[in-house]
């Protein structure tokens, strides 16, 4: 239960900023764009749905093999990009330079999950 994936968080640091999507347990999704644009999906949409579950269930097997982090996250620089777990038991993640985290299996599977979900977001908002 500990380490029961209740979101899955992707962030990307770009010049600007940071550009950031979550996915939670009950079908809700959020996305912050380094702009100030926001989206936010508080009833489940089937198109968003589906690659959101996939974040999640992705992001249940980082948060088994990834343990808890305590403290404030580090910062994340340009260039880098974040994924994240929350959970009971706190955050689980992994950082790193973007290339670098999409080398890994899970990571880069979690990060195309979150832009499959990013696209479904953004063609949801504009209907």
């Amino acid at each position: 239960h500990a380490r029961r994936a209740l979101g899955a968080v992707a962030e990307v640091a770009v010049d600007q900023g940071h550009d950031l999507l979550a996915a939670y347990e009950d079908g809700s999704v959020r996305y912050l764009n380094s702009s100030g644009a926001a989206a936010v999906i508080d009833t489940p949409i089937p198109e968003v749905q589906v690659p959101a579950t996939a974040m999640l269930q992705l992001g249940q097997e980082l948060a088994t093999a990834i343990g808890p982090w305590e403290g404030p996250l580090p910062t994340l620089p340009a260039g880098h990009s974040r994924v994240l777990v929350l959970t009971p038991s706190g955050p689980h993640f992994g950082q790193g330079e973007d290339a670098a985290l999409r080398g890994e299996p899970v990571a880069a599977a979690f990060l195309e999950a979150a832009t499959k979900t990013l696209l479904a977001v953004v063609e949801a908002t504009r209907q």
